[in-house]
């Protein structure tokens, strides 16, 4: 399946570029989100709840970011699965300034088996336009709310676990309060005791120095209920859409209704 199309943003590139690469943004702005995960630098794991019929199903993924050129453009490649299918595809996307406006260009092939394959190509093609197309809303939603001087909704965000500090060795203890007592070791006695905090010292630190390192990027954002872009917001900007890209559609609802009572009337 292929997916290639455009989006313009009442904003400049630097802004777009900035919302693009701000998690919390993302979070509310993918379909369906229910938790992103960092779990390295520009990658993510991701668990989705998606409403459309031809789609519809609870998915988990990761999405890599890579090949980035600030501000200018970067490529993605994502890999999926759910209960009805999985999906792997890649793609890139570029920002452009016009007018004083931001176009972002956005093409990609994808990958998908399982279940969903069997779903028409055609119905594929729609769910997939439509989830794009309500995500880059909230997207520029999202950048006018920064721009009136909120940051959006705060995220939740998990902060990293700090491994608990090792207790000191038995032996360490016993050799540093026998070095301290002693008043006036002879020469001997100095060097023993030396010989015996040498190695007490290397014990305190060795557990020390074997702790492993946290990643500073790793954290976890969740996304509070109503505050993300849920299947009734989805279901609401297609009809949105549909109703700007035919005006005269409510004027013909109208007409009928008025027709239908004026005749059980008569």
């Amino acid at each position: 399946m292929k997916i290639v199309g455009n989006y313009t943003f009442a904003a400049s590139r630097e802004e777009v570029w900035a919302a693009l690469n701000d998690p919390e943004v993302l979070a509310r702005t993918i379909p369906g989100c229910q938790r992103l995960e960092q779990v390295g630098e520009n990658e993510y794991e991701s668990t989705l709840k998606i409403g459309l019929q031809a789609v519809r199903g609870v998915y988990s993924g990761r999405v890599k970011i890579d090949n980035l050129h600030p501000p200018e453009s970067y490529e993605i490649h994502v890999d999926g699965k759910g209960s009805n299918g999985f999906l792997k595809g890649s793609g890139s996307i570029q920002l452009r300034e016009e007018n004083g406006h931001t176009i972002l260009d956005y093409g990609g092939e994808a990958q998908i088996g399982g279940t969903i394959a069997s779903v028409g190509q055609r119905l594929l093609d729609g769910a997939a336009k439509t989830l794009i197309s309500q995500s880059l809303k909230a997207l520029a939603a999202q950048i006018e709310a920064r721009r009136a001087g909120g940051s959006g909704s705060e995220a939740v965000a998990e902060p990293a676990a700090v491994p608990a500090a090792p207790e000191m060795p038995p032996a360490a203890t016993s050799a540093e309060s026998a070095t301290e007592t002693s008043t006036a070791p002879s020469a001997p006695d100095s060097a023993s005791a030396a010989s015996t905090s040498a190695p007490a010292a290397e014990a305190r630190e060795a557990p020390a120095s074997a702790q492993p390192e946290t990643p500073s990027f790793r954290r976890t954002i969740h996304v509070p209920a109503g505050e993300g872009l849920s299947e009734i917001d989805v279901a609401l900007g297609v009809v949105e859409d549909f109703l700007k890209e035919r005006p005269w559609v409510p004027w013909v609802i109208v007409a009928f209704l008025l027709g239908y009572l004026l005749g059980q009337r008569r």
